[in-house]
């Protein structure tokens, strides 16, 4: 599935989000228990207590649901979902924070106003822009429950002085929002930046893996997916085959239809070869209208049948040039990996020659190249064995 940019940096903030707020794993416990203490100074001790049996199993929901996330590693549709999530989980602790505001509150105890406006809650706002400003969204909606505890306490109370604190408070959440916005920005310009490094790092590796006209492994890809295959044959005792294949009177169509045409037909080529083939095998353009295949799993029967079922859809292509059919055909060379080890030059040698010779054999037909092991064995397969003729009759 593709997806747009933005919904990639979405899904980034968020992950950024999630990789501040995992800190809490360790700190928030703590830190809660110290609160707790403190607060007994001012409040009844159970209720202190029972403040912080609740924290803590707010603090074990939200990370539990940020370890969900990791472990889920969401795609960048899944983010509205997950940010939904995360904001209930995480809007409950910092409701639970937020609280200590309005339950605590003590009129006419100074040293506990300032306890728990400015030590409590402005230390929690300043948190919260840092450690939220990667996702918007989350930030405003985490920065919302404090600022609005924040106006409660005064609307009770309305003392100068508790308007003064809240007035404070606000002004201070409203430059740390501030403050958390440009930070936001600055980190979502540097994500965009990433994600066009990495999409353009990995257009490059495209191009220097792909065929430009083809589309398919150029020769050098091709070269070194084929001897990764021979070392990973080699290694377990597994079977590997290759194909050869070359389009037929070629120079022909290039002479007579212009090479606009033959490009096409190449390109048609590898399109319906491509669509023949299973996901693991490798399609590669070797130069001009000579292809190859590697066949990863593959025993040399099967090999043959596969070599067949590209002649036949080849064959099949209907392409026609100034109104007129202009047909396909290919020749296709097959053989198999005989000994662990064996280098790929020799594949694709015997390929090769098991190809010219079903060019001379009268084209449109696959043959197939042994080694001199397999001729040890005794003659199998349908075509004849593989020689080392040089090549004639090339087209």
């Amino acid at each position: 599935m593709q997806y747009q940019p933005n919904d990639r940096i979405l899904l980034a903030q968020l992950h950024l989000y999630i990789d501040n707020h995992l800190n809490d794993t360790y700190l928030a416990p703590p830190l809660t228990i110290v609160t707790a203490a403190l607060l007994t100074v001012w409040v009844p001790t159970w209720q202190a207590v029972l403040w912080a049996v609740i924290e803590l199993a707010v603090i074990a929901n939200y990370i539990g649901c940020y370890r969900r996330f990791r472990a889920a590693n969401p795609e960048p549709s899944d983010e509205p979902i997950w940010a939904r999530r995360i904001a209930r989980a995480h809007g409950a602790h910092m409701l639970s924070w937020s609280s200590i505001v309005v339950w605590a509150w003590q009129p006419g105890d100074f040293n506990g106003l300032i306890f728990t406006m400015i030590i409590i809650h402005l230390g929690l706002i300043s948190l919260t822009a840092s450690m939220s400003m990667p996702h918007r969204r989350l930030l405003y909606s985490d920065m919302s429950i404090p600022v609005l505890a924040l106006i409660g306490p005064p609307l009770v109370t309305a003392s100068a002085v508790s308007f003064g604190l809240a007035a404070l408070g606000v002004f201070y959440s409203l430059l740390m929002l501030s403050v958390a916005r440009r930070m936001h920005d600055t980190t979502g310009a540097a994500l965009e930046l990433r994600h066009q490094n990495e999409a353009l790092i990995a257009s490059l590796e495209r191009q220097a893996k792909l065929d430009t006209l083809t589309g398919v492994a150029n020769r050098r890809h091709f070269l070194e997916t084929g001897n990764a295959e021979i070392r990973r044959a080699s290694r377990f005792d597994h079977p590997m085959a290759l194909l050869m294949l070359d389009i037929d009177h070629f120079k022909l169509i290039n002479d007579t239809c212009g090479h606009l045409v033959g490009d096409r037909v190449i390109k048609a080529v590898a399109d319906a070869a491509a669509s023949e083939l299973r996901h693991c095998d490798c399609l590669g353009r070797l130069g001009g209208e000579e292809f190859a295949v590697v066949l990863p799993e593959t025993e040399l029967a099967a090999a043959i049948a596969a070599a067949e079922r590209l002649r036949e859809t080849i064959a099949a292509l209907q392409l026609s040039h100034g109104g007129q059919p202009l047909p396909v055909t290919v020749s296709i060379g097959v053989t198999a990996l005989e000994a662990a080890g064996e280098p790929l030059s020799s594949l694709l040698h015997r390929a090769d020659t098991a190809m010219y010779r079903a060019k001379n054999a009268g084209r449109n037909r696959v043959e197939v190249g042994r080694g001199p092991l397999a001729r040890m064995a005794g003659p199998a397969g349908t075509a004849g064995e593989a020689g080392t003729e040089p090549r004639i009759g090339a087209g």
